[in-house]
């Protein structure tokens, strides 16, 4: 799951920088939270909040998908 998240957040970096970012990422970025709801390691509400953050605009796909990463990498070491 965490390779996934390292390889998405790659892509999505490339395509903000040449301003490419499609609808298909977002929901892709979404379809990457499922698991980490699964495990508890992200609440729904939590998961809803940066969906609307991501689809809204207010945050960028990179940035959603390194706070979800981050939280995966601390479930880890625990």
């Amino acid at each position: 799951m965490l390779e996934q998240l390292k390889q998405q957040k790659k892509e999505i970096e490339a395509k903000e920088r040449a301003s490419e970012v499609e609808e298909s990422d977002k929901t892709e970025f979404i379809f990457c939270l499922k698991e980490p709801i699964k495990l508890n390691l992200i609440s729904p509400k939590d998961a809803q909040q940066l969906i609307g953050a991501v689809e809204s605009g207010q945050l960028p796909i990179k940035e959603a998908i390194k706070m979800v990463q981050d939280v995966v990498e601390a479930a880890k070491v625990q």
